[in-house]
């Protein structure tokens, strides 16, 4: 084998083990009622956010997101006064916001973990640090039966989401919504 050809074959063994790597950074949670006959539901609706979304851009597409799925497994989307078989509820968000400051920051053990001289309760004489500020998120899906009253089928997603790569959060969302359809319905 030549030289360029090692070199192809190894960028492409490269690039498989990140996106394997980026692809378990998510954890995806599936659950159902295996009493329920998937195989009825040919309808759905969304049901209203009953609180405002923190982000509406990011929860308009996941909501997209959830529609494309579901129309692409074969359900129709109806209005929600139409009686569906399925009203769906999707609903998460932002959750425990992560920092480089604590304990276990080598700029707080550095100090001993006590503040910097000069510094006051107000405002202190250091210079904003670089340190993300990381957020854990969650969606979750939900899927009622409408004519048995009860919940059939759950999906959570769970990832971080770092505000400075915000370009990147879109991308995860989509993904998140797309591994949480990929069992759905559910095998027998």
């Amino acid at each position: 084998m030549r030289r360029s050809g090692i070199r192809t074959t190894l960028a492409s063994g490269m690039l498989l083990l990140l996106a394997v790597a980026t692809a378990w950074a998510q954890k995806v949670e599936t659950g159902y009622d295996k009493a329920a006959d998937f195989s009825k539901y040919k309808t759905y609706a969304l049901a209203p956010r009953t609180t405002p979304a923190m982000n509406p851009t990011i929860a308009t597409i996941i909501d997209y997101d959830v529609e494309y799925e579901l129309n692409h497994k074969g359900l129709q989307k109806v209005d929600i006064k139409s009686n569906p078989d399925l009203l769906v509820k999707v609903y998460g968000g932002p959750g425990e916001v992560e920092s480089g400051f604590g304990p276990d920051d080598p700029t707080h053990i550095a100090t001993g973990g006590e503040p910097m001289a000069g510094t006051t309760m107000w405002a202190g004489s250091l210079p904003w640090s670089p340190n993300p500020q990381v957020m854990k998120g969650s969606i979750s899906v939900d899927l009622f039966d409408t004519h048995q009253k009860h919940l059939v089928w759950r999906a959570t997603a769970k990832d971080k989401m770092d505000y400075q790569e915000r370009s990147k959060m879109l991308d995860k969302a989509n993904r998140a919504v797309e591994a949480m359809f990929k069992k759905y319905p559910p095998a027998k």
